[in-house]
């Protein structure tokens, strides 16, 4: 009898053990769900580099933010496929690493901007602000805000299981359509060192945009129309993949009076990756150097990216401060 009694006392100390372990299970799965707000988080999503001189540019831009986002977790995306490729391989290159054992550990595991936003998701429903670390609106922009949209519509049976229900994308750094003329501005200021450069030397400033061949690139032409107004007529601003190109930006000086027989090429991009590398500076025949030196220009290189500026970093820390209103008060109408 004695014995019947201790096994039962057993069992019951077993089963309500074990509802304690389920009570507390099941309040950690609906805490996951739970609209009381998780700490907010930040993406910032750039297309990515795999040069590690450049790394810093990006690296810069997200110190800014952390600097005037303090309460927020801050995450990198990269979106292209092919540079991710690249990092995650270089993971288990042990020669590559001590190389550069200045390389940030997130780098090696970096992914695109829907696999960070899962990520944050799994930790619970939470204000998320993402950030592009894009020039224009161009393509690479609105597939980010195309995917952002989507996300924020996605609706569920029950409202409290919403997956991304605060969440925005911040303007490109030149703002949206053909360019903002408050953000063209921050721009003509972050460049002004570069334009006093090229004055000091009496060369003309050659700045090599990416452009977009699907999408109109005129916010190109009035950047270049407010450098000439805040430092003069020889400053120019060209694509890799659009127009104006090197040869037409070369027949622009030639053309002009007191042409100038020097020229500062610099990239007009956040990182000075493979195209400031070898489409800019490169020793190829048609690389936009080697092009200037055939026309007989004496040819110097700028070969710092634009989020190495602090002044263009803060741009993205600005729109950051627009966008971020915008989500709380979503947040604050939910939670009322």
């Amino acid at each position: 009898m004695l014995k019947k009694m201790l096994l039962n006392l057993a069992m019951l100390s077993f089963l309500f053990l074990a509802f304690q372990v389920a009570l507390v299970m099941i309040a950690e799965k609906a805490s996951a769900f739970e609209r009381t707000p998780q700490k907010p988080a930040i993406v910032l999503a750039a297309f990515g580099t795999t040069e590690v001189s450049a790394v810093n540019s990006i690296l810069n831009i997200r110190d800014k933010v952390k600097a005037a986002f303090p309460d927020y977790d801050v995450h990198l995306a990269f979106t292209s496929n092919i540079i991710r490729e690249i990092w995650h391989k270089r993971a288990n290159d042990a020669a590559f690493k001590k190389e550069n054992p200045n390389v940030p550990a997130e780098l090696y595991v970096v992914k695109n901007a829907l696999s960070v936003l899962a990520d944050i998701q799994e930790n619970g429903a939470r204000l998320v602000l993402v950030q592009s670390l894009h020039v224009t609106d161009g393509e690479e922009y609105q597939d980010l805000a195309n995917l952002v949209t989507a996300l924020s519509k996605y609706e569920t049976l029950k409202p409290v299981l919403k997956p991304f229900p605060w969440i925005g994308v911040g303007e490109p750094a030149l703002g949206l359509k053909d360019g903002q003329p408050k953000y063209l501005d921050r721009a003509v200021t972050a460049l002004a060192p570069l334009a006093e450069k090229a004055k000091a030397s009496n060369s003309a400033l050659v700045l090599m945009g990416h452009g977009n061949e699907h999408l109109t690139q005129k916010v190109f032409d009035k950047l270049q129309t407010a450098l000439r107004k805040a430092y003069g007529p020889q400053v120019y601003v060209g694509t890799v993949e659009a127009a104006p190109q090197a040869e037409d930006i070369i027949a622009a000086i030639k053309a002009t009076k007191d042409a100038p027989t020097k020229a500062l090429l610099a990239p007009m991009m956040i990182v000075a990756g493979d195209h400031a590398l070898n489409d800019m500076a490169g020793a190829e025949e048609d690389s936009w150097g080697s092009l200037f030196k055939a026309a007989g220009f004496e040819t110097e290189y700028f070969l710092t990216g634009l989020g190495s500026n602090d002044s263009w970093a803060n741009i993205y820390v600005e729109h950051l401060q627009a966008l971020a209103p915008k989500v709380l008060a979503e947040q604050a109408k939910d939670n009322k």
